[in-house]
């Protein structure tokens, strides 16, 4: 372990160091390093998609900025048993580590409140309230732990973080296609069948497609450029729900949901429940963000308004309302903010 961390301060391309207790013995798994210079924070958390299990508890080293954070992740789903004993020992960990590089210690639940750089940005909010007034025991759960280290114990994120939950798994392609929307014309198209997720991009002379054969997986064929909204309609499959993302020669990025009614019911949600990790995580994370949300039911219905509140008859609750945070607005939707809070 002392052997890592050193590696650890060395070199300023480390992003974070994974260590689990095996019989009491704090143990330092591989070095995860950073994407390189110029990548946003969110894009080197994705890094720790593969790293953090929503059954297994661990310690983590994250760097941020030019500062540590000690993480004791033990998400819901772990045992009991091996909750307890990594909070039992949370404390002596970070002793272990030394002080003078470590800003914060702090305990997550949830892979997203990790993950997510909207969780970071609404802890600096929390931290920069209780700064600006006196901290006691009493102030939020928020102590000094040590000389140099502040314990952040556990703090819920007022947002939930849906989005993230149903974030489906993307390949490097489409990923790279994603950041590539940014002129007149762009088209990225994906598709669901029964059994994969596949991107369709279309030329207007060549159109094929690949499937990865896993459930709810985004990947790319193609990418096409040079249509005008006229040739969109064109593109849009009537027998299976799309979802298309199309830069407007307004300079707009357009999500359009196209769901046909002759679309069987799976499909219909399978495409439904995907949404909110599309829009608001991929895209997100590649440095893209839809300015218009459209749904239609068949290709003729397609219309480009710019920023209506509303375009199209909406299936899809996500698309219906406006936003508090990061969060959906529906009709229900405190009911169901309780009903979810409440299980334990």
């Amino acid at each position: 372990m002392q052997e890592a961390l050193s590696s650890f301060r060395r070199n300023n391309q480390a992003l974070a160091i994974p260590l689990t207790l095996e019989r009491n013995i704090v143990i330092a798994h591989p070095v995860i390093k950073s994407k390189g210079p110029g990548k946003s924070f969110q894009s080197n958390l994705n890094l720790l998609d593969d790293v953090l299990d929503s059954k297994t508890s661990l310690y983590l080293l994250l760097r941020r900025g030019n500062s540590a954070i000690a993480i004791t992740f033990v998400p819901y789903r772990a045992p009991k048993d091996e909750r307890e004993l990594y909070l039992r020992y949370r404390h002596d960990w970070v002793q272990l580590l030394g002080t003078e590089d470590i800003k914060i210690s702090l305990i997550c639940k949830e892979t997203g409140e990790i993950t997510d750089a909207r969780s970071w940005d609404e802890r600096d909010t929390h931290q920069q309230e209780n700064e600006s007034r006196e901290c006691t025991d009493t102030c939020d759960g928020l102590h000094q732990h040590s000389v140099n280290i502040i314990d952040a114990g556990y703090k819920k994120n007022k947002c939930r973080l849906c989005d993230r939950r149903m974030k489906n798994k993307i390949t490097d392609g489409a990923l790279e296609a994603l950041r590539k929307l940014e002129n007149e014309g762009d088209v990225v198209q994906i598709v669901s069948t029964h059994h994969s997720f596949m991107i369709y991009s279309r030329k207007l002379t060549k159109m094929t497609a690949q499937s990865l054969n896993s459930d709810l997986v985004l990947s790319l064929d193609l990418q096409t450029s040079c249509l005008s909204p006229e040739q969109v309609p064109a593109c849009l499959p009537t027998t299976h729900p799309t979802f298309t993302l199309y830069r407007h020669p307004n300079k707009l990025l357009y999500f359009i949901f196209h769901s046909p009614d002759s679309a069987t019911v799976q499909q219909r949600m399978k495409h439904t429940l995907a949404i909110p990790g599309v829009v608001n995580v991929h895209t997100e994370d590649c440095g893209v963000r839809v300015d218009q949300k459209i749904e239609i039911h068949e290709p003729e219905n397609l219309v480009f308004d710019e920023r209506d509140d509303k375009v199209g008859r909406f299936r899809s609750v996500y698309l219906r309302g406006g936003w508090q945070g990061t969060e959906s607005q529906y009709e229900g939707l405190e009911r169901d903010k309780r009903f979810y809070d409440a299980v334990q």
